[in-house]
C-alpha cells in the first residue's frame, strides 16, 4: 500500500487538512493509528469530529508522532487503499522537549520512504522576500522536487491576506506545483485529489 504523508512548519494546518481530506474522501469515522518514535503502536477509532476536537489546537506541536489513517479512492473503475500520514510539525530549532525533537527525526525518518509528499506551507507566514522564507521548507521543498513524488499546498487560502501571498509562494518555489487550499473550508481539494490519485 503506497503512503502519502503530510509535512510542514508546526501550525501549518497539516492535521487539519488531513481529518477534512478524509471527510472529503467520504469517510464519517477513522481508524487512526499513532506510531512513537519508539516504536509503540495504538489504534483509536474516532468520528471526525471527535478527532478534530481532539488532535487539532492552536498550540504549537501538538501532533508529536506519525498519525495515520487508510482511505480509499476510486480510481477508474476500481477503488484503490492508500495511507495518509499526518506528521509532528518541523521547526529549524532544536526544541527542549525530547518527545518533540524525536518527532521531528520520525518525520524525517518517514520522509525517505514515502511514496508521495503532500508539503503543507501558512500563506500568512510567507514573506515578501524569498531570501527570508523558512529554511526547513526549502529543505523539503528541494528533496521532494527532486523526488518528483511532491506537491506543495499553500494554505488558508480563504484569508484575504494570505491570498495575496500565493504569487510570493509561487516565486519562492519556482518548480513546485503549487495548489492553494483551505484546509479549513476544503478548498483546492479537488486538485489536491487529482495528484494524489495520480501517486497511489
Amino acid at each position: 500500500m503506497r503512503e502519502c504523508i503530510v509535512i510542514g512548519r508546526p501550525n501549518s494546518g497539516k492535521t487539519l487538512f488531513t481529518l477534512n481530506f478524509a471527510k472529503y474522501l467520504g469517510v464519517k469515522s477513522i481508524d487512526m493509528t499513532f506510531r512513537t518514535y519508539d516504536g509503540v503502536m495504538t489504534c483509536r477509532h474516532l468520528s471526525l469530529e471527535d478527532a478534530k476536537r481532539q488532535l487539532c489546537g492552536i498550540d504549537l506541536h501538538k501532533t508529536r508522532s506519525l498519525q495515520s489513517m487508510v482511505l480509499n479512492m476510486p480510481i477508474g473503475k476500481s477503488t484503490v487503499n492508500f495511507k495518509l500520514t499526518d506528521t509532528c510539525g518541523i521547526s529549524e530549532q532544536i526544541h527542549a522537549d525530547e518527545a518533540i525533537r524525536k518527532g521531528m527525526a520520525q518525520t524525517i525518518g518517514l520522509l525517505r520512504s514515502a511514496d508521495f509528499i503532500l508539503h503543507l506551507v501558512d500563506l500568512t507566514n510567507v514573506k515578501s522576500d524569498s531570501a527570508t522564507q523558512s529554511n526547513i521548507d526549502y529543505e523539503f521543498y528541494h528533496y521532494g522536487v527532486a523526488r518528483n513524488a511532491y506537491i506543495m499546498l499553500g494554505n488558508k487560502v480563504d484569508l484575504g491576506s494570505a491570498k495575496d501571498n500565493l504569487p510570493r509562494l509561487a516565486s519562492a518555489f519556482p518548480k513546485a506545483t503549487v495548489i492553494p487550499i483551505s484546509a479549513l473550508y476544503n478548498q483546492g481539494f479537488r486538485e489536491v485529489k487529482a495528484y494524489v490519485a495520480r501517486n497511489i
